[in-house]
């Protein structure tokens, strides 16, 4: 996962940038030609590309609309920005007369004609001036106007490429056909209000609909760039300006993604190390609750009454002293047996006793004298149980043992949910390697997620067949997270179970991505500080090679 967000977050940041550069060329070739010619159109004109630039300047600083006050406000202005560059750009096409077809005799001298020129340079003599387009009203913002202006930009290009003569604009159109898609894509990538899971998992931020657009966006920027190239390297100022700013750009993303890199690392490193101390804490808790249970056990067992009665196989004495002895102390399970392990009583259905317990591992050690503690994994109808047994001897004036008495606790999400009380983590009891009781939800967002199976190899087989910890990014519930992995294990020490303790990787990247947008827009300031003295820089060595 940290590759994802690390690939993800620095090529957002690279395309961006690119996409900025290339639009910061088509401004500089209009702004150029305007020196020559002044007029408003043309202002209009490289108006609007220059405020494309500095959208997608912006825009390579916030990943989207939903991570941070810092990230809204520059993804909001950059979307502002890119909203009047296309209106700027649509303006000046429709107040710009075509360049109409001349009519010959011999339409065949149309063959001749060179029409390779920039839209700067006036029209051919021999055309007639076109009619003027009438300004139109722009609605309110709403929905998709980028996407909707990107491709109104493109229309008006491909007129002027195809009813006009200037078919050297197609690129251009194609270009802000792409830019179009590209404004689709990234309003539906914004849009995180969705329930339905696997539709989440389209629009979610590095899912597969944000790569498409981001791929667009790769497409635009260099089918418009390598329109822009062709211009630009015909001035020797304009070639050493190009490559010193590429240059430039070049070293400040080298740097920018080095830091990102070394920070993301050291920060899911650290946060692994906190978690697999978190599960030595859930690990901890879990043999307090056990420290507990065999508690409950010996107090039992010391009681003089439970002893006699026993020894007198008294099972209607035992369930008049122990009635309420369950309910008051949290147990799940009673179970008392005499010297051969035949139950006498069992707490939780105390009209079902007599039969043998002679086969269990913890009846077997009380008889011979030892208390002991283990986890117990029981099959159920939707999930498993995971219960916390303890076992003690009962013995009596003589001290000669005459039976044991087994208590036992059950996992419930009553234990989980006072782990994520204090600490805020989301945490899993497995039995095996199927949830029983857990702090996730399931996808309706009421239910608990339990009942899943683990199906993670590398989890199952470190965990439960190793009996080792693990700690990594892992998928719970459709979404990422940083995960630790502790085994559960029975008093034979075999791993029967898993203990898990996760934080969201989303929550623990926010501030990581706070602090790396803000290394981003430090890096576009320095960009856009750097670019007049490289324009001196240029412009001074041009002079000097002329």
């Amino acid at each position: 996962m940290l590759n994802t967000q690390f690939i993800g977050l620095n090529l957002h940041f690279a395309v961006n940038i690119f996409a900025a550069l290339v639009c910061f060329g088509v401004f500089w070739l209009i702004f150029d030609a305007w020196t020559i010619r002044r007029s408003r159109k043309e202002m209009v004109k490289w108006g609007g590309f220059l405020l494309l630039s500095l959208g997608f300047l912006l825009r390579a600083t916030a990943m989207n609309s939903q991570a941070g006050d810092f990230s809204q406000y520059t993804y909001y202005l950059s979307g502002a920005l890119r909203l009047l560059g296309y209106i700027g750009i649509a303006i000046s096409q429709i107040f710009d007369p075509l360049m109409e077809k001349p009519k010959y005799e011999n339409e065949s001298i149309l063959d001749n004609i060179d029409t390779s020129v920039p839209s700067t340079v006036p029209p051919l003599p021999s055309a007639k001036p076109g009619r003027r387009h009438h300004a139109f009203a722009i609605g309110p913002v709403v929905g998709f106007c980028l996407p909707l202006l990107a491709g109104m930009v493109a229309a008006l290009y491909w007129r002027r490429a195809t009813t006009g003569l200037e078919r050297h604009l197609r690129p251009v159109a194609l270009g802000f056909a792409c830019l179009t898609v590209f404004e689709l894509l990234s309003d539906v990538s914004s849009i995180k209000n969705v329930q339905n899971p696997n539709l989440y998992r389209l629009v979610e931020t590095f899912g597969p609909i944000w790569w498409a657009a981001l791929v667009v966006l790769v497409a635009a920027s260099i089918i418009l760039g390598n329109w822009v190239w062709h211009y630009l390297v015909k001035r020797i100022q304009t070639q050493l300006f190009i490559l010193v700013i590429a240059q430039t750009l070049v070293i400040f993303l080298v740097s920018t993604v080095g830091f990102t890199f070394l920070l993301l690392r050291n920060i899911q490193e650290q946060s692994l190390t906190d978690l697999t101390t978190a599960s030595h804490v859930l690990d901890y808790a879990i043999s307090s609750r056990q420290a507990e249970t065999a508690a409950q056990a010996e107090a039992v067992a010391g009681k003089s009454a439970v002893a006699t009665a026993i020894a007198a196989r008294d099972h209607r004495g035992l369930a008049t002293a122990l009635a309420d002895y369950m309910a008051a102390h949290g147990l799940t399970t009673l179970t008392i047996t005499d010297g051969s392990g035949q139950v006498l009583l069992r707490g939780e259905d105390p009209d079902r006793w007599g039969d043998s317990r002679s086969s269990d591992s913890l009846v077997r050690r009380g008889l011979i004298g030892q208390s002991s503690s283990s986890v117990v994994v029981r099959d159920g109808v939707v999930a498993p149980s995971v219960t916390l047994v303890a076992a003690s001897p009962v013995r009596d004036a003589a001290g000669v043992i005459v039976g044991t008495v087994t208590t036992g606790r059950a996992i419930s999400t009553a234990f989980v949910d006072g782990i994520r009380a204090s600490t805020g983590l989301d945490s899993a009891v497995y039995g095996g390697n199927i949830r029983a009781a857990t702090t996730l939800v399931s996808q309706n967002g009421a239910d608990r997620a339990v009942g899943i199976k683990e199906t993670s190899t590398a989890i199952t087989d470190q965990v439960l067949k190793q009996g080792k910890s693990y700690s990594g990014p892992v998928s719970l519930q459709n979404r990422a997270y940083l995960a630790a992995f502790a085994p559960l294990r029975d008093v034979n020490k075999v791993a029967v179970g898993m203990l898990l303790v996760a934080r969201p990787q989303d929550a623990l990247y926010a501030a990581a991505n706070h602090s790396v947008q803000l290394t981003f827009l430090f890096v576009v300031v320095l960009v856009l500080l750097s670019v007049y003295p490289i324009y001196l820089i240029s412009r001074y060595l041009s002079r000097q090679l002329k």
